[in-house]
């Protein structure tokens, strides 16, 4: 009697357990994983010929989605600064004095609005269209994107 209940209780157990890994995997499903999700967005947008040139400014910034900043909840995969003058999808601001001597940067609510955000910076400085890898990289370090005066050299690296 005590061997029937214990497979009952296991079969029970096994049942939760593929269960709850099949909720995990619907809650996920379609939301994909954070260079997915910037693909994505990307593609769905005007900048989808960009689309190499900005995941390299992403893989920069983030050290391929390792720092700080672009773990959640802050999402922030392009080092964003806080945003004071244009249209943003910055949902809150962060300061670590670990980081940058404390500058504010940009909280976003996922990785997707995060790209959406890069791309209304993108409207805002006017990029032209047509520019290649090289292009694309010396007009973003044009408008002051980065602080680091080895930034576009480092860009143009990544150029294939």
């Amino acid at each position: 009697m005590f061997g029937i209940v214990n497979a009952l209780d296991y079969m029970g157990i096994i049942y939760l357990l593929v269960l709850v890994i099949f909720l995990v995997f619907l809650s996920m499903r379609g939301k994909g994983n954070a260079l997915s999700q910037v693909k994505q967005v990307i593609r769905r947008s005007r900048y989808a010929p960009y689309e190499a040139f900005i995941i390299n400014q992403m893989n920069i910034e983030s050290a391929y989605i390792t720092n700080t900043l672009s773990q959640p909840p802050l999402y922030n995969i392009f080092s964003m600064s806080a945003v004071r003058v244009r249209p943003t999808t910055q949902i809150d601001t962060y300061s670590n004095p670990q980081i940058d001597g404390g500058q504010l940067f940009g909280v976003y609510s996922s990785y997707k609005s995060a790209t959406e955000d890069m791309l209304m910076y993108l409207d805002y400085v006017r990029i032209p269209m047509g520019l290649d890898c090289q292009g694309y990289n010396a007009f973003i370090v044009s408008k002051g994107y980065a602080v680091d005066p080895n930034y576009e050299e480092k860009l143009n690296a990544m150029c294939k």
